[in-house]
């Protein structure tokens, strides 16, 4: 099954302007200040007793890991909007997972195992990418470190049986074009990929150091094209 948008259609774009116009019209850039949770860099292992979400295991499972490793390049469960429109439904929203890369290299990541496709997903994440290129041009009194980034690496990461249905290259090579393309707009660089999980990992998620090492094994989903 192919899983794709018309050449024509600029998603990245498309997306970026549809939240830059809710951005403004919420008036958000006045609200930055109202919650300091935004883009903060936190470990939360915590799960609720009654969630059994396999993304949620997973996730919580490679934030014990981190801390139990004494790791502090990995993040989860980042906010985005809080605070930013009052009333909005969409307060809440959160990246999964993030990971410092370098000094000023971060990777987002939206952790799918069963649930939703490879292109909502792909729409999670250039909404995540849309405020944070916001937030920048409107920083927060105490503008967290990942809002001083100067690359981000944009990557959906799921199983191969989660992208098997469809074939992605074309959505994969679209996306990616026209998220560098509005990276470079804003003098930054901005990239997008569908990553494959280690199979292991949505099986049985090994425990700390283990688990970290069998992570780090994560590939590209069409490497080489």
């Amino acid at each position: 099954m192919s899983l794709s948008v018309p050449a024509s259609v600029d998603l990245p774009s498309i997306v970026y302007r549809t939240v830059a116009r809710n951005w403004a019209e919420g008036g958000a850039a006045t609200n930055v200040n109202r919650s300091s949770q935004n883009w903060r860099w936190m470990l939360q292992p915590h799960i609720g007793a009654t969630n059994c979400s396999p993304e949620v295991v997973l996730e919580r499972a490679i934030a014990a890991a981190c801390l139990a490793e004494g790791r502090d390049d990995w993040a989860n469960q980042v906010p985005v909007a809080s605070g930013l429109i009052a009333g909005a439904a969409d307060g809440r929203r959160a990246i999964d997972l993030a990971q410092r890369r370098g000094e000023q290299h971060y990777e987002l990541i939206e952790l799918k195992v069963a649930t939703d496709t490879p292109l909502y997903a792909a729409v999670e994440l250039l909404g995540y990418a849309s405020l944070w290129l916001l937030a920048r041009e409107a920083p927060p009194a105490h503008a967290p470190s990942l809002l001083t980034a100067d690359r981000i690496d944009l990557r959906v990461l799921a199983p191969a049986t989660f992208y098997a249905p469809f074939r992605l290259a074309g959505l994969e090579r679209s996306v990616d074009t026209g998220t560098r393309s509005l990276g470079h707009a804003n003098g930054l660089a901005i990239t997008f990929a569908f990553d494959v999980l280690p199979e292991g990992l949505v099986k049985q998620p090994a425990r700390n150091e283990a688990l970290l090492q069998t992570l780090a094994k994560r590939r590209r989903l069409h490497a080489g094209d």
